[in-house]
């Protein structure tokens, strides 16, 4: 079997891994939520009048100082929501599981297992070898 269609294969079977699964579940939960949505694009808009207020010659830090509490208040309200927090937390599944993938894919390369090979690095290192 040729490279690229293993890599396919591999793929298709990553596509069905339940880590993957809930993340593109959660990916339709999150575009499709109203309320993320709505602030996203209000944040969007007071970051674009705050660099707006910013480049004026007289800055009016009433203003920057409102904007810049509406823009933490959004800021807030985004990160907190429930599907913002689903979709990061399945995101980092998601990451460990490629990163598995790879590292895998990488030991059956060179032999070496990369969470344990030598980074020269003792910060990351598992082992006294020094």
């Amino acid at each position: 079997m040729e490279i690229f269609e293993l890599a396919k294969k591999l793929g298709e079977e990553i596509k069905k891994d339940r880590r993957m699964i809930e993340f593109e579940e959660a990916k339709k939960e999150y575009e499709n939520c109203v309320e993320i949505q709505t602030a996203l694009k209000e944040y969007e808009v007071q970051q674009q009048a705050l660099q707006v207020e910013m480049m004026k010659e007289e800055r009016d830090t009433f203003t920057i100082d409102a904007i810049n509490e509406r823009i933490n208040a959004l800021y807030e309200q985004i990160v907190t929501n429930p599907a913002f927090v689903r979709i990061n937390q399945l995101q980092l599944e998601v990451n460990d599981l490629m990163n598995e993938v790879n590292n895998t894919i990488t030991c059956a390369i060179t032999g070496e297992d990369p969470k344990t090979a030598c980074t020269h690095n003792c910060a990351t290192c598992h082992s006294q070898c020094h």
